[in-house]
């Protein structure tokens, strides 16, 4: 899927032939911040751990629209990034501490 194309990326679907991973994926999960530098995460450890319910990923063609990384079976992209643009697959709403910390640098961003 397109998207609006605003970044360089594809919406990808989960497929698992040879996992016994469920779609969606759901539940809490790590995610690698690639861009210790971004405000976004601010203040983040190694740490970071938020709440995902998809079984859609975006593969980025620019690696440097990578924000974050999670593992699912694969390691696919958990936020982007490209100027004043940044996305998250996961919901900050329901992660917590990581979430209410994100969703604040994001406010700060304003």
């Amino acid at each position: 899927m397109p998207g609006l194309g605003w970044i360089d990326a594809e919406t990808v679907r989960f497929r698992f032939e040879n996992q016994k991973l469920k779609i969606p994926h759901m539940g809490w999960n790590s995610a690698e911040i690639k861009k210790r530098d971004d405000p976004l995460f601010k203040d983040f450890g190694d740490d970071a751990r938020f709440y995902f319910v998809h079984s859609y990923y975006v593969r980025c063609n620019d690696p440097s629209n990578v924000l974050a990384i999670t593992n699912y079976g694969l390691d696919f992209c958990s936020s982007v990034v490209k100027e004043n643009i940044r996305g998250v697959q996961f919901h900050p709403e329901k992660s917590h501490k990581f979430g209410m910390r994100l969703l604040k640098n994001f406010a700060d961003l304003t």
